[in-house]
C-alpha cells in the first residue's frame, strides 16, 4: 500500500523544511489571541518540527546512541538564495547529526489577546533549532528548484528506493506566491513526480499570513479555497492528499470532502506534530540487554 512504509534504519525517511525569510516575514502573525511576527511563527513550526524528528531518534534508554532513522533538510530563502539551516555545508544530513544538547533553551515572551481584551503576557520555552530571520524578497524559483534537486537525489539513490517518500514543509506567509508563474507550477509539479516505489514525495504548504478573524483551512478541498482567496496561489503548489490519509485530514477538516489538498491557512496551532504521528509509522528497533 502507497505511504505505508514504515520508516527505520533500514528505511530512512527525509524531511525537508523549506522557510520564506524574505522581508514581508517581518509583519504581525494573528492565530487566534497570540501575536508574533510571521518569521518567529514560522522559526517555532520549524523548531517544533525538528525537535520532533531528533526527540524520535533519541529513546530515553538510548540517549548517547540515537537512532539514524531518517535524514533532515532545514533551508531559508531570501535574498536570491537559498542556504542552509543547520550545521555544516551539507543541505542533507543525518538526524543523528542533530545534538538537542547543543541548542541551548530559549525563552520567549508571547502576547496574547485574553477574553476580557486585555493584552497579557506569557513566556515559552523551547529550542530554537531555526533562528528567526526576514530581509529582502522571496527568491520562490530557486527554492523549489533546490528542493527538486535534493528529493530527485535522494530517491534515486538506490539505498532508498524501498524507502516512504519525502515529507516537505514549506513554510511561507504566501507573499511570494500571489502569482504562482507557470515555472513555479512546472517546479512544483517536478517535486511532486519524484518518490520512490511507496509513492510520490509530499509537499506540504502552510501559509502564516492569516488576516485578523480568517477562517482556518486544513487540508481543505481545492474547490472550498475562494479563487481571490490570499491563499489561492499557494495552495495550488501542494500535493493532493493521499487517499491513506483521508481519515487525517477529515479529521481536522470534517466539514470538507475529498479530495483534499496538503495545505494548511491560519492554523499554526496544528503544528503539523499530530499529522508527523499518523502520517509517519515510527518503528524504533529493539535492543535487547
Amino acid at each position: 500500500m502507497e505511504y505505508s512504509q514504515v520508516i527505520s534504519p533500514e528505511h530512512r525517511g527525509l524531511f525537508i523544511i523549506a522557510i520564506d525569510q524574505s522581508g514581508s516575514m517581518l509583519e504581525p502573525f494573528y492565530n487566534h489571541s497570540t501575536i508574533v511576527s510571521k518569521s518567529e511563527a514560522a522559526s517555532i513550526l520549524a523548531s517544533a518540527i525538528i525537535e520532533e524528528l531528533v526527540l524520535h531518534s533519541r529513546q530515553a534508554f538510548r540517549l548517547s546512541d540515537p537512532c539514524p532513522y531518517c535524514d533532515i533538510c532545514a533551508i531559508g530563502y531570501s535574498k536570491l538564495e537559498v542556504k542552509s539551516l543547520l550545521p555544516g555545508n551539507s543541505l542533507i544530513l543525518p538526524i543523528t547529526a542533530l545534538n538537542p544538547d547543543n541548542i541551548p533553551i530559549t525563552r520567549r515572551t508571547v502576547e496574547y489577546i485574553d477574553n476580557n481584551n486585555r493584552l497579557q503576557l506569557v513566556t515559552e520555552c523551547y529550542r530554537e533549532w531555526v533562528n528567526p530571520q526576514a530581509s529582502n524578497i522571496t527568491p520562490t524559483a530557486d527554492m523549489l528548484n533546490t528542493v527538486s534537486v535534493i528529493v530527485s537525489e535522494w530517491c534515486n539513490n538506490e539505498r532508498n528506493k524501498d524507502s516512504m517518500p519525502p515529507i516537505i514543509f514549506n513554510i511561507s506567509d504566501g507573499i511570494g506566491y500571489l502569482e504562482c508563474h507557470k515555472e513555479h507550477l512546472e517546479l512544483a509539479d517536478k517535486i511532486k513526480s519524484t518518490g520512490t516505489k511507496h509513492g510520490n514525495t509530499l509537499l506540504f504548504n502552510i501559509c502564516v499570513e492569516p488576516l485578523r478573524g480568517s477562517t482556518p483551512l486544513n487540508f481543505p478541498n481545492p474547490d472550498d479555497i475562494p479563487l481571490r482567496h490570499h491563499a489561492y496561489s499557494f495552495a495550488q503548489l501542494s500535493s493532493p492528499m493521499p487517499e491513506i490519509f483521508h481519515p487525517l485530514a477529515a479529521r481536522y477538516n470534517p466539514d470538507a470532502q475529498p479530495p483534499y489538498l496538503c495545505f494548511s491557512y491560519n492554523s499554526l496551532a496544528l503544528r503539523i506534530l499530530p499529522m508527523l504521528d499518523i502520517v509517519v509509522n515510527w518503528k524504533m528497533p529493539q535492543f535487547n540487554y
